[in-house]
């Protein structure tokens, strides 16, 4: 049957007809009209595949808060896993202003190429979004201080400044002595909320790192005012929340 334009505009309830949108009257009016008009019947039709399509659909959810960075703290986690297994030049001495986190220094040295071909443009984008964030002599106002000491049963003890930024806190972290991890593990930094208690997370993450020492530089979107727990865990790849065992705990001391 030819398309018939005009007679489409005059009976636009065929969208709604096929996904079961329509109001009560306008059912019953459109299903009288529907048994005997041929054309109508046929875009009924041409709709049904598309409305038992959209019956599999995802539900509407919002993403978790800190879902955008997870996904910096995957991508650093990969660049990180990947540069061990390429043979690089040897690490540059700290400069002046502080020392640099190992994130930065593999974002600008030459075994990160073939990564960020892999990760395409996306990953790049994360990579030096995250490689920037040093402290320098004017860096922004201290959002809070931590002190971190070891869990009953774990060895290492941590520092941590944070200080405010747009969007939210830059965090410099200084770990000491923390155990070997194996090859497939990562240190992830935490901020845990008042709500946190096992089962009901209540947690942002400020990052990952792969060292037993050194000094490392994140991000977070974490109010430092409400999230005044950080804690460091031991992960594996592939976790979406906070699975490992607690290494290090440590309560924000605020500048006020």
């Amino acid at each position: 049957m030819p398309y018939d334009s005009q007679h489409a505009l005059e009976h636009p309830e065929v969208a709604g007809w096929a996904l079961g949108a329509l109001d009560p009257d306008d059912t019953a009016a459109f299903g009288e009209h529907l048994h005997s008009c041929g054309q109508c019947q046929a875009q009924v039709a041409e709709f049904a595949p598309v409305a038992r399509s959209l019956a599999l659909a995802a539900p509407a959810a919002e993403p978790p808060p800190d879902l955008k960075f997870k996904t910096l703290a995957a991508v650093q986690y990969a660049v990180t896993a990947e540069s061990r297994t390429q043979p690089g030049p040897a690490a540059p001495k700290p400069s002046p202003a502080g020392k640099a986190s190992r994130w930065r220094h593999l974002h600008w040295t030459s075994p990160l190429l073939p990564v960020a071909t892999a990760l395409g443009a996306a990953a790049v984008t994360a990579a030096a979004f995250i490689g920037v964030q040093v402290f320098t002599a004017t860096a922004p106002a201290v959002a809070a201080s931590f002190s971190l000491h070891a869990q009953p049963g774990q060895t290492g003890s941590a520092t941590a400044t944070v200080r405010y930024a747009d969007g939210g806190s830059e965090v410099q972290l200084t770990v000491k002595d923390l155990n070997k991890l194996g090859p497939d593990q990562f240190y992830e930094c935490w901020y845990a909320g008042p709500a946190n208690r096992p089962g009901h997370p209540d947690l942002i993450t400020a990052g990952t790192f792969a060292g037993s020492n050194g000094t490392f530089s994140m991000w977070t979107a974490a109010d430092p005012d409400r999230y005044k727990i950080m804690q460091i865990a031991a992960e594996q790849p592939g976790n979406v929340g906070h699975h490992g065992k607690v290494i290090l705990s440590g309560t924000a001391q605020t500048s006020d």
